[in-house]
């Protein structure tokens, strides 16, 4: 058997360390923003957040990390909002139960930040969902050419039930003709008690 040279007593304990920081590191790597960001007063799904987006019947959504200007949800409708638009909150994100409960009784802002590949698609609806009664019902709203969040407000009834009930709605394609929107944000805030008008 070879006797180990000098260079062999130092190199072969070292890589066996670096081996096992390796692996340790690959187990316990969690990946960082899968989760909405919650604060007191906001909900926001950004960045890898909005691969939790789910598409109810008639609507799809896929997440796209690597779009120009950052990630995305790639929303589309297959079928039109008047044939599904009831049996359907379209594509969505789920108010995780804390905010959810933040919100009882308060009035919220939502925002989307969104825009549509092709420049004929003019128009989405979006709304705010709560089982039982409370909803907003679809809204209709014009995608706005210079980047900016399509909104609505609205008061949240303080008996609503909780536990993963609400839902924030978008219907991508008013028409169900499969055309794309990119999906950059969603955010809910609770406004200050004298900031909401409804709609």
């Amino acid at each position: 058997m070879p006797s180990l040279s000098l260079s062999d007593r130092f190199f072969l304990p070292l890589f066996a360390l670096v081996c096992a920081g390796l692996i340790y590191l690959a187990l316990e790597y969690r990946p960082s923003g899968d989760d909405a960001v919650i604060t007191a007063d906001r909900l926001v799904f950004e960045g890898a957040a909005l691969a939790q987006l789910i598409p109810g019947p008639g609507t799809s959504s896929a997440f796209d990390p690597a779009a120009m200007g950052g990630p995305v949800a790639r929303a589309s409708a297959v079928s039109s909002l008047q044939a599904a638009g009831n049996q359907s909150a379209g594509v969505g994100a789920l108010v995780p139960p804390e905010f959810e409960a933040a919100v009882l009784g308060h009035d919220i802002e939502v925002s989307i930040t969104l825009r549509a590949e092709d420049p004929d698609h003019t128009e989405v609806a979006m709304g705010y969902f709560v089982v039982g009664a409370g909803d907003t019902g679809w809204l209709l709203r014009t995608i706005p050419e210079d980047g900016s969040p399509i909104t609505l407000t609205h008061t949240i009834p303080p008996d609503s039930p909780t536990g993963n009930n609400d839902w924030i709605g978008l219907w991508p394609d008013l028409d169900g003709a499969g055309r794309t929107v990119l999906v950059e944000r969603i955010a809910v805030t609770i406004l200050p008690d004298e900031d909401v008008a409804g709609d």
